[in-house]
């Protein structure tokens, strides 16, 4: 196992504890399942925007531009992809769900990804980690909303309006300016940004033990929902951008697709979950997904990565 894999498989670990943690603190009684609801408020609102600008506070040089253009590329072919394959496979072949389908989806770049990428490879890969979640929250709140809901319309104010598109148009600014924040300001920022995995995690397992009915019988759902968005789609990812030769093409290219694969082969994102709730659609049975993805995910990201490594080592 590579030093990269290694420090995958701690933080994985690590933020699945953080996990366990939030889910027993409700079950025990020593926080209310309410303050789950405010948590989430705050990671949206506070949290992960801090996350986001900080992370754009990097030296501007054209060769960071074209990898997050290169980045941006990757996520927004990424969705697409995947988009399309859960429409043949999902709606067409195996007649899953609409939360089944939009679990297949849309991953958990914002809240898991972040921290994994700033523990292991250190705030200059950070940066990109923003072009996946950007293009996320652009699909997941126009075509993941209508999907969940069951909607022909899409709410584009919405999505462009959304916090952390905003945060990411903010720091994009600021990385272009070549403004920097000083000293005592920059660094709380940056605490709150750190506050993210820890907080996210949380959140999770506030979430997951406020279930109110979970129903085994549709284990053999989670089952495939988690096959094809751990295994199946990233490799499918994985093919694609090395037929198109995208880590060839800049400097730092392989592991900004690196960064932009994990993206695509993340558990299913919490905002699967936190739309479910909102409009009533198949809550417990997105949290449960959403749990056991993550669950997953200990072994399916490291394994990821030592795949790419090997293919691109071999081609």
């Amino acid at each position: 196992m590579s030093e990269m894999n290694l420090l995958f498989l701690q933080q994985i670990t690590k933020m699945f504890l953080m996990l366990l943690l939030g889910f027993i603190a409700v079950k025990v009684k020593l926080m209310p399942a309410s303050a789950g609801k405010g948590l989430s408020q705050v990671i949206v609102g506070v949290i992960r925007p801090c996350a986001i600008i900080y992370a754009f506070q990097v030296d501007f040089t054209r060769e960071r531009l074209l990898g997050l253009l290169l980045a941006i590329f990757g996520a927004a072919l990424s969705h697409v992809v995947l988009i399309f394959v859960t429409w043949l496979l999902g709606d067409k072949a195996l007649h899953m769900s609409p939360v089944e389908r939009a679990s297949m989806i849309y991953s958990n770049s914002g809240n898991l990804l972040m921290p994994l990428i700033a523990f292991t490879m250190g705030q200059e890969w950070l940066f990109y980690t923003c072009a996946y979640m950007g293009a996320l929250q652009v699909f997941v709140w126009t075509h993941g909303k209508s999907l969940i809901c069951e909607e022909p319309q899409i709410d584009w104010k919405k999505a462009l309006g959304n916090i952390n598109i905003i945060a990411m148009a903010v720091g994009f600014f600021l990385f272009c300016a070549r403004i920097r924040f000083p000293g005592v300001l920059g660094q709380a920022v940056e605490s709150v940004g750190n506050a993210l995995g820890s907080t996210s995690m949380l959140s999770i397992g506030i979430s997951f033990a406020t279930i109110a009915h979970l129903d085994l019988r549709k284990m053999s759902r989670v089952l495939v929902v988690a096959l094809n968005r751990l295994i199946v789609y990233p490799l499918i990812m994985l093919a694609i951008f090395l037929l198109l030769r995208l880590n060839t093409l800049l400097p730092g290219a392989q592991q900004i697709v690196m960064i932009t694969l994990l993206g695509a082969g993340a558990p299913t994102g919490v905002v699967i979950t936190q739309i479910a709730q909102l409009y009533d659609k198949e809550a417990d049975h997105a949290s449960l997904i959403g749990v056991f993805t993550m669950l997953c995910s200990i072994v399916t990201l490291p394994a990821l990565i030592w795949v790419y490594e090997t293919v691109t080592a071999l081609l």
